[in-house]
């Protein structure tokens, strides 16, 4: 027999996205009744989405890399949507048509792509990406990794025990 300890069982896919509309449905209620305190709030979701991100991927230079390429890619196609659009009711209208399908196909797809970061870097100039790349997780690893543990898992956003 192992004793190993049991992981606490992950909630069902409908169930986060239940709580994740939940969420959004209290941001877009708080952003009407005190736009003020919305910002805070914000960041407060961003940072968990991101340190959820940040675990699953093993919270280290991958997981770094993995959140700023998938974020890039987000952005990216974002701004590629609304440069498409012909007026705004056009982009809202297709923004709510197309996000079952086609958004989240997309979001798939930059996910796959955010996996493999890596392969980006070392394919600017591969001799000198691979460089890059090593020198990026050096850099990453004696300067950077303690900040961003440090604001992702700040004590304001922890559950009080």
């Amino acid at each position: 027999m192992s004793d190993k300890k049991s992981k606490p069982k992950k909630p069902s896919f409908f169930t986060r996205m239940a709580n994740r509309g939940r969420e959004f449905k209290s941001l877009g209620q708080l952003l009407a009744k005190e736009p003020r305190a919305f910002p805070g709030a914000l960041l407060q979701v961003i940072r968990r989405s991101v340190r959820t991100i940040w675990d699953a991927r093993g919270g280290g230079y991958y997981a770094c890399g993995f959140v700023l390429t998938f974020i890039w890619l987000e952005i990216t196609m974002f701004v590629e949507d609304i440069a498409e659009a012909t007026g705004i009711a056009d982009f809202f209208g297709e923004q709510l048509l197309e996000m079952l399908f086609r958004y989240l196909g997309e979001s798939f797809v930059n996910t796959i792509k955010a996996f493999m970061w890596p392969v980006y870097i070392i394919q600017i100039s591969p001799p000198w990406g691979v460089a890059v790349f090593v020198l990026m997780a050096v850099i990453f690893n004696k300067i950077l990794k303690e900040p961003v543990e440090k604001w992702l898992f700040h004590e304001d956003d922890q559950p009080k025990v």
